[in-house]
């Protein structure tokens, strides 16, 4: 529930004492507490409270619209940099918060705004300034007889009968008045006595930065020309240096030229020794390229003599090339060779291998054979033994027709016993047409390596007759190097 403001109090409990509704005496006399703005009894409180059924406030909301309308202008002050910004953010919190500010800071507040302002203290005073106005008014016109409401008064009230006690509230209130206006005229007094304050206070602050800044630039000439004395000194001192200086190069340069002329003495005479030394080098010279010129004819012969050895040399040498050609073409073919020769060992030896299982092989189909010979002669028993038993069955079925159809039977199986031995002869005949077929190829494989193994035969023992020879050529090859 939100709380009602004072001037909602009042309508609302006018609303009350005309509607009837609730203790009207007892309303009358709430209503009068309000409007003088003073504190309700706690009892009157909660009665007022339970018949509007909501919280009330006896502060109204245009003091809180007063303070919050301020409280821009010094964020405006802050922002602005006017003034002191701690400070304004102290009033500011100070504010914010209801509370009351310090006589100083509402100076200060006034002195920015250019606007007085009340701080809370003074508020209850305010308020009985403006109402006291209206109380002078009400005197002032001719007092109407109240209807007496009906109903009972709260405890401790009588209604008002005496005229008398009117008349001393009459005096009272111009009393009141009377003072109110004196309070008014020292109140604006004090304000513009404020105003000057504060004029002053910008002023001498004016003054203050004036001084201030004036300050800073006879500081700022007084540096300088401390900085240009300075310099000053400096370039003097260097200039008496330089001067010192020069005089000590005077002195050096004079000390130095003596030097150059003794040292060009000695180097005049030096010179003169020299040249003789020169003459005597350049005959020495002459007489050593005569015996150069006479070596260079014998070196030029001795030359002539090697580059005919060494022609023989090359020559040689050459032949030596060839023969180590030679002698590497012949290796390169005795490897080959026995390469070949070790090639044509496997093959003989996987030949004797193809042989044994060519053996092998007929030795199977020998067998094989014999076992077909034993088939035949059991198939030949059995037609025997069963054309007699033919016979004899012919014999019988005469008799018995019963027997006919076992005959039949029997005859079936003689048939599909028929047919497998011709399936067995056939597979037996393939099977020797496949083994003499590999037996042919097999004789032709061993004729070919028998041939090759013969040629293999007759080329190694040429092969090894003529390795030593070449040898021999290269032992002598070796000598002549050594020789050489």
């Amino acid at each position: 529930m939100s709380q009602l403001t004072l001037s909602q109090t009042i309508e609302n409990v006018q609303g009350l004492i005309d509607s009837g509704n609730g203790d009207s005496g007892r309303l009358h006399h709430i209503l009068e507490y309000l409007k003088n703005n003073r504190p309700l009894y706690h009892s009157d409180q909660k009665y007022l409270e339970k018949k509007l059924d909501s919280p009330i406030t006896l502060e109204d909301e245009v003091e809180t619209k007063t303070e919050n309308n301020v409280l821009p202008k010094i964020k405006e002050l802050i922002d602005s940099g006017k003034g002191d910004p701690g400070r304004l953010q102290h009033i500011f919190d100070m504010i914010a918060n209801n509370k009351t500010l310090y006589h100083s800071d509402a100076v200060y507040l006034e002195s920015k705004l250019n606007k007085a302002y009340y701080p809370k203290q003074l508020e209850p005073e305010t308020r009985e300034v403006k109402q006291t106005p209206q109380i002078s008014t009400l005197l002032r016109e001719p007092l109407k007889p109240k209807p007496i409401p009906r109903g009972t008064l709260p405890k401790g009230w009588n209604s008002p009968s005496n005229s008398a006690e009117m008349e001393n509230i009459s005096k009272n209130i111009l009393v009141e008045e009377e003072k109110i206006e004196k309070q008014k005229k020292v109140s604006n007094e004090i304000n513009e006595h404020r105003s000057k304050l504060t004029q002053l206070m910008s002023h001498r602050k004016e003054y203050e930065q004036k001084v201030t800044q004036e300050k800073q630039a006879l500081e700022n000439q007084i540096q300088e020309e401390r900085l240009k004395i300075e310099n000053q000194t400096k370039l003097s001192k260097e200039i008496i240096a330089q001067k010192e200086e020069l005089e000590k190069v005077k002195k050096e340069r004079a000390k130095i030229i003596k030097n150059i002329n003794s040292e060009k003495s000695k180097i005049s005479k030096e010179l003169e020794k020299q040249k003789k030394q020169l003459v005597q080098a350049q005959l020495e010279q002459e007489a050593i390229e005569k015996q150069v010129q006479t070596e260079q004819s014998l070196l030029t012969k001795m030359i002539e003599e090697q580059k005919s050895r060494l022609l023989e040399q090359a020559s040689i040498a050459n032949e030596i090339k060839l023969k180590q050609n030679d002698l590497e073409k012949t290796k390169k073919d005795y490897e080959f060779i026995v390469s070949q020769v070790n090639e044509e060992k496997a093959k003989f030896a996987e030949s004797e291998k193809l042989k044994n299982l060519i053996k092998s092989q007929e030795e199977d189909l020998i067998k094989s054979k014999e076992a077909r010979l034993n088939l035949i002669n059991t198939i030949s028993k059995e037609k025997e033994l069963i054309a007699k038993k033919t016979k004899e069955e012919n014999k019988r079925l005469k008799s018995q027709e019963s027997f006919v159809r076992q005959l039949k039977k029997e005859e079936k199986l003689y048939e599909s016993l028929k047919k497998k031995r011709e399936k067995t002869e056939q597979q037996i005949k393939l099977k020797n047409k496949k083994l003499k077929e590999k037996q042919q190829k097999l004789k032709q494989q061993i004729s070919e390596k028998n041939k090759k193994l013969k040629s293999l035969n007759v080329k190694t023992p040429k092969s090894t007759t003529k390795t030593p020879k070449k040898k021999t050529k290269s032992t002598k090859s070796t000598k002549k190097k050594k020789s050489l």
